[in-house]
């Protein structure tokens, strides 16, 4: 099981952001056990812990495929993604899911032995505070598996030698690790971070009590999960404000600072420092470099064209609401380079393809197009899983838009993106607190969650929700506040509407599954290549073993 196996002999390291002091170094020709051996070099094996958060972080299809909110793009006609349709699994779909948190959990585990072992050499209380984070990142690791794939093999100590005889454990036990990790974390993390994008109190209380609240759902549920679930998030609450998104994802953004903000993925500036940068730019995108007037330079830059928004996300949105306004969901398409386009000359800057909001008719469209040359194309909400020529046309979710990406060359090197990906920040936290609230039978509590981030978000009068909240109006609100954040599917899967939604509003989940979709998605199946290098790893039902 070579995936989750690390030897830390000459570890190369790289900067986690130059504008942090999570810094890291390169010593290149020492062996582990004399290296690891000081306050500083046990500073610099923690903050590699960290780095890892990169990878995972941008292996997203586990989050988001097979969801309400998230669809892959073209023709809704064939089965090409098992993660998203829920259809014929081959084995290793989930692989690099598996293996970048099992890649954090051994950095953790790491840090944690050689930590213990020299801790007459580290200062009490950096000790004491690097301790806490290390058993945060690895609860949030441990998240991750235990709900993906049901009970993991549950590693909690550095591994030095080769290890072909893992064995899973159950869910609960997994759960109760994570759980015990995460209070004593609580214990030993200050109340703020010593430098901005370390894990501090908020964090910690932030997913024990998503933790809890997820628990609290389980045939092994403790009686007090949902009590300490709103006592946690609560707590998260205390420690963080509502910012404005502007400051979050608009032209007022800057580095570090905003208290909305509860743990995020740093990024540095300078690219040497980010190994592949940010790429949440480029999502939410269609190939726009395909059209007229189309080039991979500004304003749009690359698109990955992984997902493709779902119209129930395009849709949830009030026409007034600030998150769908045209600086972060853009219905104008402009051109990138000058171009000679079906409806006249275009040039750089010039709106090309309009998505209306509400459909128009054809002699609307007609009229559209004379009135506001060179557009050339006017696509409705129902064309969306549509050809135009060999390419589909929707919205571009313009809230990761990265001013700061300015070099494409194409030699297989994106351009890299600068801001920071947040991992949780307080709307989310109140999102769950609302969640836990209605559980309570306390929707009313819930309503006033939702309205908070309406307001934010400009919505007044009819707009702003009334009486005692559900769990579709958390979930709604969710989606429109969390996109391209939040881990959608954990979320859907907590609260038993994974499978529904999925087929209800996902479109090629639904055309792939016109009846009830297999109650075994609920679970991705354990990487064969892991059972084959552990064979006592155990698969889950309905999966390959080989």
């Amino acid at each position: 099981m070579k995936k989750i196996i690390h030897y830390i002999v000459a570890v190369s390291l790289l900067a986690l952001a130059q504008s942090c002091k999570l810094d890291e170094v390169n010593p290149s020709s020492v062996t582990s056990d004399k290296y690891f051996v000081t306050q500083s070099s046990y500073e610099e094996l923690v903050n590699e812990t960290y780095r890892y958060l990169r990878p995972l972080l941008q292996n997203t299809n586990h989050m988001w495929y097979g969801t309400d909110m998230y669809d892959r793009t073209g023709v809704v006609d064939d089965t090409q993604l098992p993660l998203n349709d829920y259809t014929t699994f081959t084995g290793d779909e989930s692989l690099g899911w598996w293996t970048d948190n099992y890649n954090l959990i051994s950095k953790a585990n790491t840090a944690l032995t050689r930590g213990a072992a020299i801790k007459d050499n580290i200062d009490p209380k950096v000790y004491a505070t690097r301790t806490g984070e290390l058993l945060a990142l690895r609860a949030y690791a441990y998240f991750n598996l235990v709900e993906t794939f049901g009970g993991v093999p549950l590693i909690t100590s550095e591994v030095t030698q080769a290890t072909y005889n893992f064995a899973r454990s159950s869910e609960e036990d997994v759960y109760k690790q994570i759980v015990a990790d995460l209070n004593q974390a609580l214990t030993q993390l200050p109340a703020d971070p010593s430098d901005y994008g370390r894990i501090a109190q908020a964090m910690a209380q932030h997913l024990l009590g998503k933790v809890l609240l997820t628990r609290s759902y389980k045939s092994y549920a403790q009686s007090a999960d949902l009590a300490n679930a709103v006592s946690n998030l609560q707590g998260a609450m205390n420690k963080s404000t509502l910012s404005t998104w502007d400051a979050l994802f608009g032209d007022q953004y800057s580095v570090g600072g905003n208290k909305e903000v509860i743990f995020a993925v740093r990024y540095s500036a300078t690219d040497a420092n980010n190994k592949n940068g940010n790429n949440l730019y480029q999502q939410f995108k269609f190939w726009t470099d395909r059209f007229p007037g189309g080039a991979l330079a500004a304003p749009y830059w690359r698109q990955d064209a992984s997902y493709q928004p779902s119209s129930y996300l395009f849709n949830l949105y009030a026409a007034t609401d600030y998150r769908a306004s045209e600086r972060f969901l853009q219905r104008h398409i402009v051109a990138a380079a000058n171009a000679t386009g079906p409806n006249g000359a275009i040039k750089t800057g010039d709106n090309v393809i309009y998505l209306p909001r509400v459909a128009m008719t054809a002699d609307e469209i007609t009229a559209y197009l004379a009135a506001n040359k060179p557009t050339y194309y006017v696509v409705n909400p129902n064309q969306y899983h549509q050809f135009f020529g060999s390419n589909t046309i929707y919205p571009i979710i313009w809230k990761f838009y990265d001013p700061t990406v300015v070099v494409y060359t194409n030699s297989g090197v994106d351009p890299q993106g600068h801001r920071d990906t947040y991992i949780f920040r307080r709307a989310e936290t109140m999102m769950l607190l609302a969640e836990a609230y209605v559980k309570q039978g306390q929707g009313g509590l819930a309503t006033g969650l939702i309205n908070d981030l309406r307001t934010r978000a400009k919505l007044s009068g009819n707009d702003l929700l009334t009486g005692s909240a559900t769990l579709t109006d958390v979930l709604d609100e969710s989606a429109r506040e969390l996109f391209g954040e939040s881990n959608r599917w954990m979320d859907l899967k907590r609260t038993g509407t994974l499978l529904t939604r999925a087929a209800q509003y996902n479109a090629f989940t639904a055309h792939n599954h016109p009846a009830a979709i297999d109650t075994k998605y609920l679970l991705r199946p354990i990487p064969v290549t892991e059972i084959v290098r552990s064979p006592t790893l155990t698969q889950n039902p309905g999966y390959p073993s080989k």
